[in-house]
C-alpha cells in the first residue's frame, strides 16, 4: 500500500489531479493501476479488486470534509491519500492513510511525513515503545 500511495503522490498534478475515476488526472488511477501490477492474491489475481474503497477524502472542519471528489486539486486544499485492499477469502486487510496539503506554490506536502511509512520504520517504533 506504501507503493500505492507512493504512485499516486508521484502521480499528483497542481490543478489538475482528481481523487477520484479512472480518467488520465485521477491518483485513484494512478493507485490502482500500482497494486494491479505489484501484486497478487493466492489465485494468482491482480490487487486491484480488492481495493473497495476510494483512494481518500477532504480535510477540513471535519475530519471527512464534504469533497467532490471530482474537483482539481489545488492550493490550500487538505487530503487524505489511503490506498487499502481488503481480502475476505485471506481474511486480510491493508491500508495506509497520510494527510497531505498542497502548498501555496501546487507542491504536494506530507504533513504526516515525520510518522514511520516503511514495514521497518514501523517495527522499529513498536520495539521501541515497549
Amino acid at each position: 500500500m506504501l507503493g500505492a500511495q507512493q504512485a499516486a503522490e508521484k502521480a499528483f498534478q497542481n490543478g489538475k489531479s482528481v481523487m477520484t475515476g479512472m480518467g488520465p488526472d485521477s491518483l485513484f488511477r494512478a493507485a490502482y493501476e500500482y497494486m494491479n501490477s505489484h501484486g497478487k492474491d493466492q489465485h494468482g489475481q491482480p490487487l486491484g479488486q480488492y481495493f473497495v474503497h476510494g483512494l481518500g477524502h477532504g480535510v477540513g472542519l471535519d475530519v471527512h470534509d464534504p469533497t467532490h471528489y471530482s474537483q482539481r486539486l489545488k492550493p490550500g486544499m487538505v487530503i487524505t491519500l489511503e490506498p487499502g485492499i481488503y481480502i475476505p477469502e485471506e481474511k486480510l486487510g491493508v491500508r495506509i492513510e497520510d494527510m497531505y496539503w498542497v502548498d501555496p506554490n501546487g507542491m504536494l506536502v506530507k504533513l504526516t511525513a515525520d510518522l514511520p511509512s516503511t514495514a521497518e520504520q514501523v517495527e522499529q517504533a513498536m520495539k521501541s515503545s515497549r
